[in-house]
């Protein structure tokens, strides 16, 4: 019995690899019986033979915009997973019914042994295909099936353009999520100014105490900077170089390049001036500010001359966020609770945040944290709350005279 669920889980293998051929990722499909029902015979727009042909001129579509086409190859790739190992069909045969099962296993990926695992890398050093590899690390939420399903509907939705497909089977969904688009939403994944603190002392303690790893413990306290004064998503800031902070009549601004390829300049204050000037100096570097198109990434190695990825950035925040939690531990148990859920992104929320407290109009926070719809950013409703709380606070049974002798007070 165990030799046949060890076998069972060394099945699951990544379809494509990092700068592989993209023609290579939905080749294993094919191999399955199939009707191809939803197929248009001999009058597609795409050179497409079968559906891993199919898939490959889907990605090649976004070969220019590395992060959507690594967020859109994930999800194919486990839709594709799950064709190949539960239904035995190809994208060409699914039918509805198939989607609606497949949101399901979403939610909870069974077996977990042969879907979920720890985020590993797909490759070992050596090259090999790393066994510890599984699609999933655990089932997913239902705002992230949400937007699993909007990358599947793309996916299928060009297909259908391209008059590979007749139909979308997803395409039954939209009528739901126009009604769900009317569900208000609060942004309340923020950190405060006094938790940040927190974990920006936590750090210094930390690097009195540990000289060895000291540049680490640098890096993670000038981050949380960065993207607290910046609002850049993670993926941005990993992929940007100090080259892209320039100035312009005695100002400074990063220059991002965001989703979809959208340029947005963004305005430094002066503390991360400050912070930037600081950590250049900590790890050697001969100026404080950067210089004309400078090639050290924005967050780097301790190289120096690589940047480190999203997913590094975000373990060395929880870390962080994990330090400066202790300091609340005994006094603000809850405050300690909520640093360590905390991830890189609560930055990106606290930097709207503070933005629109400080008297940033909507327009100016839309435009520095690169909303493509002004209405996301009118969703960070919790900053007017502190104003409504004080003028609240002085509502009360007594009155402004003085009781009269024998009457209660409230």
């Amino acid at each position: 019995m165990k030799s046949k669920k060890t076998k069972l889980v060394d099945a699951i293998k990544p379809l494509f690899l990092p700068f592989e051929d993209l023609s290579t990722i939905g080749k294993d499909i094919i191999k399955f019986a199939r009707d191809d029902y939803n197929k248009m015979i001999g009058s597609a727009l795409i050179d497409a033979k079968d559906d891993a042909q199919a898939i490959s001129s889907f990605l090649r579509e976004f070969v220019d915009s590395p992060l959507t086409l690594q967020s859109y190859a994930k999800e194919i790739e486990r839709l594709l997973l799950w064709c190949i190992h539960v239904v035995k069909l190809n994208i060409s045969s699914l039918r509805r019914d198939h989607l609606i099962d497949y949101q399901a296993f979403l939610k909870d990926p069974e077996p977990v042994a042969l879907w979920c695992g720890p985020k590993v890398s797909r490759q070992l050093a050596d090259g090999n295909l790393n066994p510890r590899w599984r699609p999933f690390y655990h089932g997913l939420s239902p705002s992230t099936i949400s937007k699993t399903l909007t990358i599947l509907d793309s996916f299928f939705n060009y297909l259908v353009q391209t008059r590979y497909l007749m139909g979308n089977p997803l395409a039954i969904d939209k009528r739901r999520k126009k009604r769900q688009k009317t569900k208000p939403q609060i942004i309340d994944r923020y950190l405060e100014r006094d938790e940040i603190h927190a974990t920006l002392d936590a750090l210094e303690d930390y690097a009195t105490r540990d000289n060895k790893n000291i540049f680490q413990v640098r890096r993670a306290r000038y981050i949380i900077l960065l993207l607290f004064y910046t609002g850049l998503r993670i993926a941005e800031a990993a992929q940007h170089t100090m080259g892209n902070i320039f100035q312009r009549e005695g100002d400074w601004y990063l220059r991002v390049k965001g989703k979809g390829k959208k340029q947005r300049d963004i305005p430094m204050p002066d503390a991360l001036l400050k912070a930037l000037a600081q950590f250049r100096k900590q790890i050697g570097l001969d100026s404080p500010e950067p210089k004309f198109r400078e090639k050290t990434p924005l967050i780097p190695m301790e190289n120096l001359k690589q940047p480190i990825s999203p997913r590094r950035i975000d373990q060395i925040l929880k870390w962080a966020f994990s330090q400066g939690a202790t300091l609340f531990e005994h006094d603000q148990p809850r405050k300690a609770s909520k640093l360590r859920a905390a991830s890189a992104h609560w930055l990106r929320h606290s930097y709207v945040t503070y933005l629109l407290d400080t008297g940033a109009s909507i327009k100016v926070a839309q435009e520095n944290a690169g909303h493509s719809d002004i209405s996301t950013t009118m969703h960070y409703r919790h900053v007017a709350k502190n104003d409504r709380h004080e003028e609240t606070r002085q509502l009360s049974l007594v009155t402004s005279a003085a009781p009269k002798s024998g009457k209660r007070k409230y």
